[in-house]
């Protein structure tokens, strides 16, 4: 195969491989505590870089990129903060059990790819790159 059709062939897949990215994966789960259904969405990097440097206390993390995450509380939240229940957005979290917060954070993270396992593949250690 000629260098520029390997090119454009590469080039084509990267372009899908974009435009996938820019779709927000998201996901409903249902609360049997609440009796409730959520949706969750995918967080970028930008997000994740932002949730890490939220607060020191991972806590407090993990309840913001809960909130971060899902439409509904943060709708949630505006209502429970208005009406003074609470101090901050994030702590509307707080409605649902610590194992029920574990499991929903958790749940964000695999739709975001973060455990993803990679598949890369080394074909040879020590070759030399060629021009």
């Amino acid at each position: 195969m000629e260098k520029k059709e390997i090119f454009r062939s590469f080039a084509e897949k990267a372009r899908k491989k974009l435009e996938e990215k820019k779709k927000q994966r998201m996901e409903k789960i249902h609360i049997p505590d609440l009796e409730e259904t959520i949706t969750i969405t995918a967080l970028t990097d930008q997000e994740f870089a932002d949730i890490s440097e939220f607060s020191e206390d991972d806590n407090i993390n993990d309840k913001y990129m809960i909130y971060m995450s899902s439409p509904e509380l943060q709708e949630l939240a505006k209502e429970l903060k208005e009406n003074g229940d609470i101090k901050n957005y994030y702590e509307v979290v707080d409605i649902f059990r610590r194992a029920d917060r574990r499991k929903i954070a958790k749940r964000i993270l695999e739709i975001s790819g973060i455990y993803e396992e990679s598949d890369i593949e080394v074909i040879k250690e020590t070759e030399e790159i060629k021009n």
